[in-house]
């Protein structure tokens, strides 16, 4: 696949005509989904995966969660009691 690619200001490059360049592409995005870091994921034992909410108190509880799309070392994740502003533990390893 070829990819050409273009300046937005040419004028600013002045006499430069090479240089390394980083290029990123979105294959899918998604609007509206609530995600986790993917190192707050916790293996469950009968299977599938869970977080760990951190409740105002500091006391925490388990939630089992679907994920979704992994995209940036997050993960989105619905599940009962997954809501927005959810404080979840991650891992320090």
């Amino acid at each position: 696949m070829a990819v050409d690619i273009a300046l937005d200001q040419p004028k600013d490059a002045g006499t430069l005509d090479g240089a390394p360049v980083t290029v990123g592409f979105t294959g899918k995005e998604r609007k509206g989904v609530l995600t986790v870091p993917v190192n707050a994921l916790l293996a469950l034992a009968e299977g599938g995966y869970g977080v760990e909410a951190v409740e105002p108190d500091g006391g925490t509880r388990l939630l089992k969660v679907e994920l979704g799309m992994f995209a940036g070392g997050r993960v989105e994740v619905t599940g009962d009691g997954v809501t927005e502003g959810l404080k979840v533990g991650v891992s320090k390893a």
